[in-house]
């Protein structure tokens, strides 16, 4: 597990920096090494949205999504994923979900609107 970890400080590290490729890269070590944390698929979805790669964001979020169907993040990844691919409908659908799991969460409120 100290593998692991060190893999998402590096992630986390060249997130910060804007370094997206390198953060995905890392993640990507690191769900290897744990193929369950669902964390890592949300995280590695954020750095697809952020190169603008709707396709690859959208298979880690479904996964997010499958692992942990009752985090709102999942539900906003997916929603943010199914936007930039021109997917309206369903991209309101997801950010609805999340919602309904967390009524306070304006992040999904602003994105679904």
């Amino acid at each position: 597990m100290a593998q692991v970890a060190g893999f998402k400080k590096l992630a986390n590290n060249s997130f910060k920096k804007e370094d997206y490729f390198s953060a995905a890269g890392s993640y990507s070590v690191a769900m290897m090494l744990d193929p369950d944390d669902a964390t890592m698929y949300s995280n590695r979805s954020l750095c697809s949205l952020r190169m603008g790669d709707g396709d690859k964001a959208l298979v880690d979020a479904n996964e997010c999504r499958k692992m942990r169907p009752d985090w709102p993040t999942a539900c906003y990844r997916q929603g943010a994923a199914l936007m930039l691919l021109k997917d309206y409908k369903g991209a309101c659908e997801s950010c609805l979900d999340g919602l309904k799991l967390d009524r306070a969460n304006t992040e999904i409120e602003d994105e679904s609107l």
